[in-house]
């Protein structure tokens, strides 16, 4: 070096490209190359948490946002819209310096490192790692009853709940104008029974999901149908079926919710019921009965994604789940994590829940930003900050941590005050008090936004 330049600056400048060399055959500057699947709970707060200044993060997920689950069913509705419930990933990504990459992850190669990835353009990609962080969630879970993948709806991503949307208002229209079809303003009773039919909508499952999706559909039609659908409000109905109301809750939370939902919801409740088939026009309980519906969707039970089943990494012995150590390690292996509801701590599982998430989250990413060995580290303990559900009405119900219980209005206060505080910014919690108060306002919007124009 000295032979070919004696002069200070290329002294400096050999010395920073040698730094530079050596830095980024550490893999990406000196600092570990952290690599989170998923965009959910878990890996939106560990995007949130990481310390930049240790990691490079790369995030991999086919959603570009976290979506805000426990509120779909209001933006399903209208109650407050879709983005009010999203937070946007990228630029949380930016504000760290990472990278985000909208794939789905479909393998890992554990003895390379690597992550193999398909993008919605159809191409193949890996991406290598120093540690791998799977955050990937779960999805809807249909326990092969012949037809309900087909024909059902779910309540899981946003784009469902957009789906529900607008399959809503257009099974309204559709009510609206079947009378008229016959060129004959008179209504008869066969079509009444027709249009009974188109405005049915069976909702399967009675776990937070189910209930607060009947609590704020029955909400949107005695308030919003019947005021702007004056002629269609007394053929409409709602139907939950389930073998038991929020069983997670006491006894006393739960009578409380049957008997909101009954009574003051008009919601027609089939416990104790399961569905055995379901076909495009009608379902059929194990029991016999038959329910012709208009729109199903279905809220009952969670599995396993197909990166879950697929990837080589121990699995619970039903597959549905990762299997990893009380520090959020996979089983065998010292570089790769998982957490959420695609994790199975210790062979347990725990509810999956947004705070289950976070909470392992914040615990994986301190331990990490502190640079101490796992070996120093303390085993993950989850802590319940308690539950809450909205039944409809301006009701809910919430079980506090300390004990507490809280019903109706109050419990609808401490419930929209949760989930208020729970956003992860600023621009979504003000989001969220504008929709709430545009509601009031104005009642919730039912503009359909139709379908792409094209010259004819």
């Amino acid at each position: 070096l000295a032979q070919e330049c004696v002069s200070p600056p290329c002294f400096v400048m050999a010395g920073l490209m040698r730094i530079t060399r050596v830095l980024r055959g550490s893999g990406t500057m000196g600092r570990d190359h952290v690599v989170i699947l998923g965009t959910g709970w878990g890996g939106m707060r560990m995007v949130q948490s990481l310390d930049p200044k240790k990691y490079q993060i790369s995030v991999v997920s086919p959603r570009n946002h976290m979506l805000f689950t426990p509120m779909l069913a209001s933006a399903a509705v209208g109650t407050v819209s879709c983005d009010a419930v999203c937070e946007p990933v990228r630029p949380w990504v930016a504000k760290n310096g990472g990278r985000y990459y909208e794939a789905s992850a479909e393998q890992v190669d554990t003895e390379k490192r690597t992550v193999k990835c398909h993008t919605g353009a159809d191409e193949d990609f890996t991406l290598s790692y120093d540690r791998l962080i799977v955050a990937v969630g779960y999805q809807a879970n249909t326990f092969g009853i012949p037809g309900a993948d087909k024909y059902a709806m779910f309540m899981k991503e946003t784009a469902d709940g957009m789906k529900l949307r607008e399959q809503i208002l257009r099974r309204l229209e559709e009510a609206s104008t079947y009378h008229i079809m016959d060129g004959d303003m008179n209504l008869t009773e066969a079509e009444k029974d027709h249009m009974r039919k188109i405005l049915t909508f069976v909702i399967v499952g009675g776990g937070p999901t189910g209930v607060e999706l009947c609590g704020e559909l029955t909400d949107f039609l005695s308030q919003d149908v019947a005021r702007q659908y004056p002629h269609l409000k007394d053929l409409v109905s709602v139907h939950m079926i389930t073998d038991v109301v929020l069983g997670m809750f006491d006894k006393a939370m739960s009578d409380y919710a049957i008997d909101n939902l009954s009574k003051k919801q008009n919601v027609k409740l089939h416990l104790d019921a399961m569905v055995s088939e379901v076909t495009k026009t009608d379902l059929t309980l194990k029991s016999g009965m038959k329910i012709d519906y208009g729109t199903l969707v279905w809220c009952a039970g969670v599995g396993a994604g197909p990166f879950v089943r697929n990837v080589n990494l121990p699995k619970t012995p039903n597959g549905k789940a990762i299997l990893t150590d009380g520090y959020m390690r996979v089983q065998g292996f010292e570089d790769i994590y998982a957490l959420g509801d695609c994790a199975s701590v210790n062979g347990g599982r725990l509810p999956p829940t947004a705070q289950v998430a976070k909470q392992q989250a914040i615990y994986l990413a301190n331990n990490m930003n502190s640079g101490q060995p796992v070996s120093q580290w303390k085993e993950f303990q989850f802590q319940s900050l308690g539950m809450m559900a909205y039944v409809g009405g301006n009701k809910a119900i919430m079980d506090s941590p300390i004990g507490a219980k809280f019903y109706g209005m109050l419990g609808w206060l401490s419930w929209r005050s949760a989930y208020w505080t729970m956003q992860l910014s600023v621009r979504n919690r003000f989001l969220l008090s504008t929709d709430w108060s545009r509601t009031i306002l104005f009642g919730r919007d039912l503009t359909r936004h139709g379908n792409p124009s094209r010259p004819q």
